[in-house]
């Protein structure tokens, strides 16, 4: 049964995005991501997270209490490409430090309309090699939510490209895998999702990709290969615009004989693993069983 809470945030995030307009909220994106991002200082201090220097972009960090060193987790924050880390961002990775031994790599890569995605693949491309230096492949995992899920995804699609080896896991939280949402199944939904705005998505979307076409797969990863790449586990809610390119991604992976973890929640609302919720609660221990690589359940 679906929890209170999460009725409750789904309620909230109801009346908060149906007073955006999308080409208001374009612009006042294009204002605030002219300027570099700021980490909340309660945020910082509450969950000590460190900002590193050692790269060309901002990038914050976040350790277990214990053998930091024995994974590497790059985390890509969502935020439909034009928005920066969100509280919630920074409340679900302390938590996910917390109940596992690693490292947590929160590069802030650029945003639209500001920038494309170009920028953001040479941005953090080298992130990503870096931690290869500090462990073993195997032990390296790419994250991201919505944006940044699908961002993980292309990324780990890039490194297959160039040779370059892949994590050991790949775990995508509500990924956008078609940047135009050209799946003829997400227009009925307009009325189950609360929380992402259909024409905004498609106007940032555009802004990111910039001139190239949207089909190519760095930028819509659902267009790209599947086999070859690390183990794939996905979450998706069945009220968020992204649950048809989610289902069709799991067809694809069986038809190439790959097989993922996939778990579908019904009722939940976009990104719902990052929000204060029961069903978050479950969602992390699933995440951690298979980062740790004990049974799923």
């Amino acid at each position: 049964m679906r929890s209170l809470q999460s009725m409750v945030v789904e309620g909230l995030i109801k009346i908060i995005m149906r007073q955006a307009d999308p080409t208001t909220y374009m612009e006042k994106r294009r204002k605030e991501n002219a300027s570099p991002y700021v980490l909340p200082v309660n945020s910082q201090k509450k969950y000590r997270i460190k900002k590193l220097s050692s790269y060309s972009l901002d990038t914050y960090m976040l350790k277990s209490a214990s053998n930091p060193d024995k994974r590497q987790i790059l985390f890509l924050p969502g935020g439909g490409y034009i928005e920066q880390p969100l509280l919630w961002h920074w409340r679900f990775l302390y938590q996910l430090s917390q109940k596992l031994n690693g490292t947590i790599t929160v590069p802030i890569y650029p945003k639209a309309p500001n920038h494309q995605y170009k920028e953001s693949f040479d941005k953090v491309l080298p992130i990503y090699k870096d931690l290869l230096t500090k462990t073993s492949p195997e032990n390296i995992v790419i994250m991201g939510d919505s944006a940044g899920g699908g961002f993980a995804l292309a990324l780990c699609q890039l490194l297959l490209k160039e040779g370059i080896s892949q994590p050991g896991n790949i775990i995508l939280l509500s990924p956008w895998l078609d940047i135009a949402l050209r799946n003829p199944q997400i227009a009925p939904m307009i009325k189950m999702e609360p929380m992402l705005n259909l024409k905004l998505l498609r106007m940032a979307g555009k802004a990111y990709a910039g001139d190239t076409d949207t089909s190519d797969y760095l930028l819509s990863p659902i267009n790209g290969p599947i086999n070859g790449l690390g183990k794939i586990s996905l979450f998706i809610g069945t009220h968020e615009f992204f649950l048809p390119d989610a289902r069709k991604f799991k067809m694809l992976a069986k038809k190439q004989n790959v097989s993922i973890n996939y778990y579908e929640y019904p009722k939940m609302n976009h990104v719902f693993p990052v929000l204060p919720i029961p069903e978050a609660r479950l969602a992390m221990k699933q995440i951690i069983n298979i980062i740790e690589g004990n049974q799923i359940t």
